[in-house]
């Protein structure tokens, strides 16, 4: 009777283990389902970070690019413009078709970046 007994209640005691262990991997398994959209919205954003670092350093390397060139021709005119002025020519007047080309430029630059220095503004030109 005692060996009837401790085999039923040893079955019990497994049939419960083995329900206990059904609900742990049940509930593993539906925590890791609830967590997945979590987890995937995490890496996305891991992804879009990482993109917008990398374009960060993009810009960064253009605008590196453009101070370098600026400063390069803030140097070559540093240099040229006392030469030009003090050319043999600097002081001759310009020929008439050399005049109007350089004219039009002007008007043209004032055009595109109507504040710029020297520019005439509508009401500007109507003063004469």
């Amino acid at each position: 009777m005692i060996g009837a007994r401790l085999a039923l209640s040893l079955g019990a005691l497994a049939a419960v283990a083995l329900v206990c262990l059904g609900f742990y991997w049940s509930g593993r398994r539906d925590g890791a389902i609830e967590e997945r959209p979590r987890t995937e919205a995490a890496l996305a954003r891991a992804e879009v970070a990482a993109r917008e670092t990398q374009g960060a350093r993009v810009s960064a390397a253009r605008v590196d690019v453009v101070l370098r060139r600026r400063e390069a021709a803030a140097e070559v005119a540093a240099t040229l413009i006392p030469q030009a002025l003090q050319a043999e020519d600097a002081d001759a007047p310009l020929d008439a078709d050399r005049a109007a080309r350089l004219g039009r430029a002007d008007r043209k630059l004032c055009e595109l970046a109507p504040d710029l220095k020297g520019c005439a503004t509508d009401r500007d030109a109507g003063r004469g």
